[in-house]
């Protein structure tokens, strides 16, 4: 017994001073009282131990970044017009998968002497923003040949976050009817950010309105670069879309939806969230029904919407997840419709509007299954080529091909 009790007592006291020398020598990395050295992301124990348990993989999400560059001169009208319509049902398709982060950016290019030479509008998962600034964009201007089409490219490759991760689709579409201005001074050529783009794992694909000889030329020559795919379409491209009955009903389930949201947090963190619930509101009025129906099934159906449409410090959705306890919030930190009332009164009303948007989520999931069924119908009575040969289908079997190397699936079709 003697020597068993010697034996411990030497690991004992061998463990404390291998515990103390390491400590010693990091003074600045603090140890816990149970053994433990804090790290700023981490704690780890002292001495390693082998441990016996396997932890299950951490399900990542899979992350989508696309950028659109556009030629926002005057001929491209149409083309503008198409990316006010579409930019929900695009980057829907572009999600389908459920752990999948979708993030869409623009940028906008002219020529210089025109209102302006770019615009841009930052990569983000909230198509609520990106939509409100996309609908300050024109087309005009040009009408004279090259476009400053090199500034807009770089821009798109230099100027947006990208992503560093290699798991990460990363793509830039090019679109536009001319070939790029080659003789401006202190200006990126193309060949240089196609450069740029292939270190940084982006593939450029490139569209082609129109029949361009000379920038047909170009338009192949930065795809093949960099990886990507040259696509060509007529001026008239076909952007298709489908009506349905059930878009106004939709519509009017996502303004009620909407109206559910209340936020707590500091002050700041309150009056950031209900600016954008403004801005929802704002939107809400000012798009058709068969908008806000595309609108309403990206934030529904997909992460990335899901996410950015409740926002951060959302009461209703953290009590329902009992991620909050209400009676550790300070007063002054609810929002103001039950700053007054006692906790049981706060619960009650929580509750009321928790089942409120359950049901209105139910209502909601019901319309958009219906509205796709009612699509699909649709695009059966047209003829194939008028389908496959949509703007909005030559971009998603794109991304569809070349996501899948980054084992990102997509299986339900371009949705509309």
């Amino acid at each position: 017994m003697n020597t068993i009790l010697q034996l411990s007592l030497t690991g004992i006291l061998l463990s404390i001073s291998t515990l103390f020398a390491f400590h010693s020598s990091n003074p600045d990395r603090p140890v816990t009282s149970d053994g433990l050295v804090y790290k700023p992301s981490t704690l780890s124990l002292l001495p390693p131990q082998e441990s016996t348990v396997t932890s299950a993989p951490l399900v990542q999400d899979k992350k989508v970044q696309v950028v659109f560059a556009l030629d926002a001169t005057g001929s491209m009208s149409g083309l503008i017009g198409t990316a006010k319509e579409k930019i929900w049902p695009i980057a829907s398709s572009f999600a389908q998968d459920p752990t999948t982060q979708v993030e869409v950016g623009l940028i906008f290019y002219r020529d210089r002497g025109d209102a302006f030479v770019t615009r841009k509008i930052q990569l983000s998962k909230d198509l609520d923003d990106v939509y409100e600034q996309l609908m300050t964009i024109t087309a005009d201007g040009g009408g004279d040949g090259p476009e400053s089409m090199n500034q807009g490219l770089y821009e798109a490759v230099t100027l947006m976050p990208w992503n560093t991760d290699t798991t990460v689709f990363k793509s830039i579409f090019l679109v536009g009817d001319y070939e790029s201005h080659m003789d401006y001074p202190n200006d990126v050529k193309y060949s240089r950010s196609c450069s740029i783009a292939k270190e940084k794992d982006i593939l450029i694909n490139t569209i082609l309105m129109g029949n361009n000889d000379v920038a047909k030329k170009i338009w192949k020559e930065i795809a093949a670069c960099s990886g990507g795919e040259f696509l060509q379409v007529d001026m008239n491209a076909n952007n298709l879309t489908v009506t349905t009955p059930y878009d106004d009903k939709i519509a009017d389930v996502s303004t009620k939806m909407d109206d559910t949201r209340i936020y707590y947090g500091s002050n700041e963190q309150k009056q950031k969230q209900y600016i954008k619930k403004s801005q929802s509101d704002k939107l809400n009025s000012g798009i058709t029904s068969s908008t806000a129906a595309r609108r309403a099934e990206y934030n529904n159906n997909t992460k990335s919407g899901k996410d950015a449409y409740i926002g951060d410090h959302e009461l209703v959705n953290d009590y329902k997840s009992k991620k909050v306890d209400l009676t550790k919030i300070p007063t002054t930190q609810l929002p103001d419709a039950i700053q007054k009332m006692d906790v049981p009164q706060r619960e009650k009303y929580l509750d009321s509007l928790t089942t409120q948007r359950d049901q209105l989520q139910k209502e909601m999931d019901a319309l958009i299954v219906q509205r796709k069924a009612y699509i699909e119908v649709e695009l059966k009575k047209k003829k194939k080529e008028e389908v496959s040969e949509s703007f909005d289908n030559k971009v998603y079997e794109n991304v569809k091909r070349q996501a899948a190397k980054k084992n990102i699936e997509m299986k339900d079709g371009v949705k509309y």
